[in-house]
């Protein structure tokens, strides 16, 4: 399989985001309930899957993690990137991915054999992506990292930016 191949294969499994309204049926007059895609990206990638009206298709229906939480955790590594030594040159993505790593918080051990070395304790961090990780996992994640930061990090903060963090922080906790 080449990379095209690859990167449609991908694209064929992201998920849709779907929103429930009530329509009028055109062909009864009658109202009903329906799915609609919620943006302008999934009624593109509806059109892409080519699909069509009056095809049945089965559907797995899961409600979607609240995508503020996920902007916040990313805001907070940009933060980290932007005022933490060490963190410059990552993206907001690969900060908060090392501070899971380095926490421990959603991440499995693995056990990697190296020819001539032996076997390797690693940590391998579960995705955040919003179709791999609950709502219920994200906030233990995003529990864990703040309690992390907070121990590690937060202390070697100017006053104005750890200021800035715990007010980003307590704004979706409190």
């Amino acid at each position: 399989m080449n990379a095209a191949q690859k990167r449609a294969a991908k694209r064929a499994r992201r998920p849709t985001y779907w929103t429930p309204r009530k329509l009028v049926d055109p062909d009864t007059g009658e109202e009903v309930g329906a799915l609609v895609p919620a943006h302008p990206i999934d009624r593109r990638l509806a059109r892409e899957r080519k699909l069509r009206e009056g095809v049945e298709y089965r559907i797995e229906i899961k409600k979607a993690r609240n995508a503020k939480f996920h902007r916040l955790a990313h805001a907070i590594g940009a933060l980290l990137v932007e005022h933490v030594d060490g963190f410059e040159g990552l993206d907001a993505h690969d900060a908060i991915k090392r501070v899971q790593r380095e926490s421990g918080v959603c991440c499995e051990e693995v056990e990697i054999d190296i020819p001539g070395m032996g076997k390797l304790l690693a940590k391998q961090a579960e995705s955040i992506a919003f179709d791999e990780m609950t709502p219920e996992r994200f906030e233990q994640f995003f529990e864990g990292i703040t309690k992390y930061i907070d121990k590690t990090y937060a202390p070697n903060l100017l006053e104005d930016v750890r200021t800035e963090y715990h007010q980003m922080v307590a704004g979706e906790r409190g």
